[in-house]
């Protein structure tokens, strides 16, 4: 798959992609270096996406007037709290999203710093995130989106898609472990569970956080914004409904491991339960064994009885027999 060349710049000063948003047609993809974006920065509707992680990017950040203080403070901030915070006529916010190299990984999880008003989306990231690169693409292959509202809308949804296919991916996964349970091959079934329901955690921690900076923000949006929001509702409802399949999914995986434990249990019980059942059918051998065992004189059948051994045999299974018939009239065996 080929893009314009500007993608494959490798060295933009900080900033790894910049758009011109267009109501009717694909976005156009902008050449342009943090070094001198302020003379060349559109005055159309436009996306910026800056690299954090280059002092070159955030020093221009720093001194943008477009922004406003407050706001440049959020995008420059070493804190990763998920939050949401709204100014006249923009909003500043942090959200989550999955490091580009996603691997089932608790730890692969960043967040993406943004800035929205009605012209403009800028947003910085300190590591390659997976929703972000996926807009970056979807524009760079033609999608339409005529503001900064709509695009931010479609980062939203990209997100909660992002997570939905990992969330899909782990529902395979407990699939996959519910039927070799069910089958009764719980080895090592249960370490499986414990990490997939590891990482459903992280996720819901991380969707619930963002569900709540949306319910903060779109209020705030639909107040300065001139542009129709529904699709940015849309965006936040398949949020909430891609946390809803999360929870569905860490329940199963929750009554599949107390399956786990509960056969575990069982198998553990039977096993203990064989071990009473033998100990109890075999004390009365040990016990003439004891006795015939003892240094002592005078016992029967001595060594002047050639018959004493199978006499001896004659009584443990004679005690062998009453022990499993007073188990059985008693319904223990």
């Amino acid at each position: 798959m080929s893009f314009a060349p500007t993608i494959d710049i490798p060295d933009r000063n900080g900033l790894i992609c910049g758009f011109r948003l267009h109501p009717t047609q694909k976005a156009q993809a902008l050449a342009l270096y943090a070094a001198n974006l302020r003379s060349e920065i559109p005055l159309d509707p436009h996306w910026l996406h800056f690299n954090l992680a280059d002092t070159r990017a955030t020093h221009w950040l720093n001194s943008c007037t477009l922004i406003p203080e407050d706001a440049r403070e959020l995008l420059l901030d070493s804190d990763a709290h998920i939050r949401s915070e709204n100014f006249d006529h923009s909003l500043a916010l942090i959200i989550g999203d999955l490091f580009h190299h996603f691997k089932d990984d608790p730890e692969d999880l960043g967040v993406l710093r943004l800035y929205l008003d009605n012209d403009r989306l800028i947003t910085g990231r300190g590591h390659p995130l997976k929703s972000v690169d996926r807009l970056r693409h979807e524009l760079f292959e033609g999608m339409v989106i005529g503001n900064s509202v709509d695009l931010f809308a479609r980062l939203i949804y990209d997100i909660g898609d992002s997570m939905h296919m990992v969330i899909k991916s782990l529902n395979d996964s407990v699939d996959d472990a519910e039927d070799q349970i069910l089958a009764g091959h719980l080895h090592n079934q249960g370490s499986e569970l414990g990490r997939i329901r590891r990482l459903l955690a992280r996720l819901r921690r991380h969707l619930s956080a963002n569900r709540q900076a949306m319910h903060h923000a779109i209020p705030q949006i639909a107040r300065w914004s001139k542009h129709d929001i529904s699709e940015l509702r849309q965006a936040a409802e398949h949020m909430e409904s891609t946390i809803q399949d999360l929870e569905l999914v860490q329940e199963r995986t929750r009554l599949l491991q107390e399956e786990i434990a509960g056969r575990m249990g069982e198998a553990t019980n039977r096993n203990l339960y064989v071990l009473s059942m033998v100990t109890v059918i075999l004390l009365p051998i040990n016990l003439i064994t004891g006795i015939f065992g003892m240094n002592t004189g005078g016992l029967p059948w001595g060594e002047g009885d050639p018959h004493g051994f199978w006499w001896v045999i004659f009584f443990m299974i004679i005690a062998v027999i009453t022990s499993l018939t007073i188990l059985h009239r008693k319904r223990i065996l």
